[in-house]
């Protein structure tokens, strides 16, 4: 029989063990629905606030673009709101602004996403202009006209910094041409330049279809409500689906591939390492390769930030990530510094990525980056706006209904071994691309100095699209 201090013990162990879980973040209940023309709607009522939330999620984007018109769906998507068939692009502005809340547009790689916010009170006017802007958009001439323009002024101008150069051609280095991650959402000059008015119409027409469509609302509503409006304002919508766009995930590479960008008289060099990963389904090692990343350049005390900004003052920033789409993933490293020490700098990422791959994470170090994670995602789900965006991504991306509850606990889960595991098989493990924005000589310098070989190609900062 157990005496009074060791049943104490046991009961203070056990109380210690429960408050060092993560509790569970959950979104609020939410109920679905689909409308006879295919569109899936999805009502979270959430009655803290008397706020609302719509999210109109399309399954359509840069990856969707036609080839030689890279920005089409991204152009598509910022006409929406500049005229329909019922209001002008001023009345659009005035009749949200009016009531105090926001309307807007954009398309990324895999999705199309049309979000406003307003009071509770005035959902029935943002369900109405989501849709008016969604399905009956006029493309005027003259808008047209001025987004092409403000779009190539925009891309000429990004010429002038390597940083965003730099992020632009990074995929480029690792996927095949013509491959529909390859080129970047915004664009390229050539691309923008070759599309006309009759592009964004016919995009519009073929892309945007209620059974590729998922309408959200998060707020202070009534699911009967909300549904009654649904089938309201989106039930005449009876575009055919799309074809479905394959985008394969990126093959290894035989070789590193590097893209010298020259940048006469450049000061600094833009460092930018990739090399092809996990997508973004439930890839059993997304949790183990998240914490791992963490520890090793994904956070603010990380081993890189460490090694390269505290103890070397090589940078102020370095970072890392898994860029994670539908169709592809991919790990990336981004970073830049003086000229003299561009060597140095690839040197230390590659020393760092072999010792991580080799000797891996000790356990202080999972430790803190499971903490980081489990006290940062709380963050990312407290308003209307961000429960609407997660719910779309779990629809998107195929992802289980209960991600979000079990994602601190998942995170939580993650042991040393399990992170190190996803070290050795993602931190640049295999050939990578390489992109290097700056002066020539520095960069060819920085290279050897390195001990880095491979495919090289070379290009004035201004023949990059």
């Amino acid at each position: 029989m157990l005496s009074l201090v060791a049943t104490a013990m046991l009961v203070l162990s056990a109380k210690a063990s429960a408050a060092s879980a993560p509790a569970a973040v959950h979104l609020p209940p939410y109920e679905e629905f689909q409308l006879p023309n295919g569109l899936r709607l999805v009502v979270a009522p959430r009655h803290q606030l008397p706020l609302a939330s719509v999210e109109l999620l399309l399954e359509t984007g840069g990856a969707h673009d036609p080839a030689g018109k890279a920005g089409l769906a991204s152009m598509t998507a910022t006409l929406l709101r500049r005229g329909t068939e019922n209001r002008t692009a001023d009345e659009i502005h005035d009749a949200i602004e009016y009531v105090g809340g926001h309307l807007e547009s954009a398309a990324g790689p895999d999705a199309t996403v049309i979000t406003a916010g307003v009071t509770s009170e005035n959902l029935p006017l943002a369900l109405e202009l989501v849709a008016d802007v969604a399905l009956h958009p006029t493309f005027p001439k003259k808008e047209f006209d001025t987004q092409q323009r403000r779009v190539l002024a925009e891309l000429a101008q990004e010429l002038d910094d390597p940083g965003v150069v730099g992020d632009r051609a990074m995929l480029r280095t690792v996927l095949p041409e013509g491959h529909p991650y390859a080129l970047p959402t915004a664009g390229t000059r050539g691309g923008v330049a070759a599309i006309q008015r009759r592009d964004v119409v016919k995009f519009h027409a073929t892309q945007y279809a209620p059974s590729r469509a998922t309408l959200v609302v998060v707020g202070d509503v009534d699911p009967k409500e909300v549904r009654r409006l649904a089938g309201r304002h989106f039930g005449a919508w009876s575009t055919k689906p799309p074809p479905e766009v394959s985008a394969p995930p990126a093959a290894p590479l035989r070789k590193n591939r590097i893209l010298v960008v020259h940048k006469a008289q450049a000061t600094q060099v833009q460092v930018r390492f990739v090399a092809p990963a996990f997508t973004r389904k439930t890839d059993p090692v997304y949790f183990p390769a998240t914490v791992a990343n963490v520890a090793f350049g994904g956070g603010f005390t990380s081993r890189l930030v460490d090694e390269i900004r505290v103890n070397r003052g090589l940078s102020y920033g370095a970072s890392t990530r898994f860029m994670q789409l539908r169709g592809a993933g991919f790990f990336v490293f981004k970073s830049f510094t003086k000229n003299e020490s561009a060597g140095e700098l690839m040197q230390v990422l590659l020393a760092e990525a072999e010792k991580a791959r080799t000797a891996g994470f000790s356990d202080a170090e999972i430790e803190r980056a499971r903490s980081y994670l489990a006290g940062l995602y709380p963050l990312r789900l407290e308003t209307n706006d961000q429960i609407a965006a997660a719910i779309g991504e779990l629809l998107l991306y195929g992802l289980p209904r209960d991600w979000v509850s079990n994602y601190r606990q998942q995170i939580a889960s993650v042991d040393a071994a399990q992170a190190n595991e996803a070290a050795r098989d993602w931190f640049f493990a295999q050939p990578y691309g390489l992109v290097l924005v700056g002066d020539r000589k520095a960069i060819e310098a920085g290279l050897k100095a390195a001990g880095i070989s491979g495919d090289v190609r070379v290009v004035a900062i201004d023949e990059i699209d």
